[in-house]
């Protein structure tokens, strides 16, 4: 026991990674590249490696300015490191970087609060459903979260320290200049924006503008993104600025309009603490909102520094969390839904205002009523689905039953057995079991379920159909097409050489492209193949999957045969 007290930090830290190691690593192997995003740029990634070009992004032949190549360039590392191109060595970095996220995340809470309360919260944030999904997958997404929440958090700690504040600093650049090399303008935007807010509203805001840090920040940040971002303008030139800068950052602003899906997504990803947080987050609207009349009231930095420093370790950090938490919020509001990474960092503040809740709730007893619902209502929806998978092939289509019956038996278990113990803990009042419940849960979906859930997906998606196209396209040296609604990258990634996508609304083009290209592969989504027949198209299907199917020019006609005789075919 003493063994344990002297060493908590440890025992902490070697428990976080072994929780981590299960939720993020294992079997990331089984499940392919999941469309469209990871396709894409894995696809970049793969291109950029074969042409050993690492400062020009390309997507199926094209300049792709969407985002720099911070992340590219990290998948390519570990491709360089382990001599190939894999699921495990494009998914491992992320993995590792979102792995090493949590542990910094835990060591930046301890540096303020307590050991328990960092634990706490590093779990909650660890085990969200956001980030433990995107953990597995090979985007630039939890690249960003991580670097955006570690440039705040070092700021964070200026707040509560007096020693090594230039050094602290210098980490909130470094970290701020790489979340710009992941999502671009973004990765200024949205720390600088949180770290500002909270230094106004705790009366520091002078901390930010000393010329120390100015002329180190823009040394830094100079530093680590002028180079790339130099070197791609002298190239591009003003398709670059124009494109990279206006399209892809600041023309996709949408306002409001996707308010309420952001908000749907944030309250997904941020399963299975979701409920506790919105219980608690609308406890502290009147406390928020008298905060903010009050700033505007009495803005005077020194009143407001004075206020600050009347507040407790605990209220500080609770206040800096929520100011960074509705700052963020706005943001990712007028950005919209598109920015995931943008919603993903919603989690790190999230985690910490649940955290110090469930913490006065296991360990002073606090918020029980709170707790209680914020528990019994998910649980009961848990237990309700799981009784519904019972019955769940009267009424959910065949083919997607069919997939779902290998993990019908562990998804009844889980969502059964798991939210029953959290609904007696609560009642039975076993705040910690409550609590654990969470974890197991979530712990449990990631062991058993998460590659079982990818597949799925992918097969419903047709991108095991659009895979399976490519390779025979690449086989038979073919031309590949895509006659379909949107860009699939699956393809881009799996064909060999350069797909051409097109809209599946012109009949025309399809026949016309056809007849002139009579040996190549056109890919069309099977409900198409009607229209197709309607239009009179000549084509004759090569294979068939459960979403798309592949089709070739038929250079014969089939006429109408008598029951007697064989059938009649003339060549075109």
């Amino acid at each position: 026991m003493k063994y344990f007290i002297k060493n908590k930090n440890y025992i902490y830290i070697l428990f976080l990674i072994i929780i981590c190691f299960i939720m993020y690593w294992l079997n990331m192997s089984e499940y392919t590249f999941i469309d469209t995003d990871e396709t894409k740029f894995v696809s970049i990634a793969k291109d950029m490696l074969n042409r050993s070009d690492w400062l020009n992004l390309k997507l199926n032949g094209e300049n792709w300015f969407e985002y720099p190549p911070l992340i590219f360039w990290i998948i390519n590392f570990s491709c360089f490191i382990f001599g190939k191109i894999t699921l495990e060595t494009v998914r491992m970095p992320i993995s590792v970087i979102s792995l090493f996220t949590v542990i910094m995340f835990f060591l930046a809470i301890r540096s303020i609060l307590t050991k328990t309360y960092a634990l706490i919260i590093s779990l909650i944030f660890s085990v969200s459903l956001g980030i433990l999904i995107f953990s597995r997958l090979a985007t630039n997404d939890m690249l960003f979260v991580a670097n955006a929440m570690l440039a705040v958090l070092s700021s964070n700690i200026i707040l509560f320290t007096k020693k090594n504040k230039t050094l602290y600093w210098i980490f909130v650049y470094i970290f701020s200049s790489l979340a710009f090399l992941t999502g671009g303008l973004f990765g200024l935007i949205l720390p600088i924006s949180c770290i500002t807010a909270v230094y106004i509203f705790s009366g520091n805001l002078k901390e930010i503008f000393k010329i120390k840090n100015i002329i180190i920040g823009i040394f830094i940040i100079s530093l680590i993104t002028l180079p790339w971002h130099i070197l791609m303008t002298y190239k591009h030139g003003i398709n670059f600025i124009k494109e990279y800068l206006a399209i892809y950052n600041f023309t996709k602003y949408t306002g409001l309009k996707e308010c309420f899906k952001v908000l749907l997504i944030f309250l997904t990803g941020f399963l299975p603490w979701s409920f506790s947080f919105l219980w608690l987050i609308g406890s502290r609207v009147k406390i928020i909102y008298n905060s903010i009349i009050s700033y505007f009231k009495e803005n005077s930095q020194e009143k407001l520094n004075e206020k600050w420093k009347k507040l407790n370790r605990k209220e500080k950090f609770l206040s800096i969390n929520t100011i960074i938490f509705f700052t963020s919020l706005i943001i990712s509001i007028l950005w919209g839904s598109k920015f995931t990474f943008l919603i993903l960092f919603l989690m790190f503040p999230s985690s910490c205002i649940a955290g110090i809740y469930w913490y006065d709730y296991m360990i002073k007893k606090s918020h029980a009523k709170s707790i209680f619902f914020a528990t019994l209502i998910p649980n009961l929806i848990l237990i309700v689905c799981s009784l519904l998978g019972l019955f769940g092939h009267n009424f959910i289509n065949q083919m997607i039953m069919q997939d779902l019956n290998k993990l019908l038996i562990p998804l009844i278990i889980i969502f059964f057995a798991i939210p029953v113990v959290g609904i007696f803990a609560v009642i039975l009042k076993g705040r910690k079991a409550a609590f654990c419940s969470n974890i197991i849960l979530m712990f449990s979906l990631s062991l058993v379920l998460t590659p079982g859930f990818f597949n799925i997906m992918t097969v419903n998606s047709g991108e095991n159909d659009l895979i399976t196209f490519a390779d025979y396209a690449n086989q038979d040296k073919a031309e590949l097409t895509a006659f379909i609604p949107s860009k699939k990258y699956s393809i881009t990634y799996y064909y060999d050489n350069i797909v051409k996508f097109h809209n599946n609304n012109d009949f025309q083009w399809l026949k016309k492209y056809l007849i002139e290209n009579p040996q190549a592969y056109v890919i069309t989504e099977i409900k198409t193949l009607w229209d197709i027949e309607d239009n009179k198209i000549p084509y004759m299907l090569l294979d068939s999957g459960k979403r798309y199917c592949l089709i070739q020019y038929m250079p014969y006609e089939i006429k109408k045969l008598e029951e007697t005789k064989e059938p009649d075919i003339t060549i075109l």
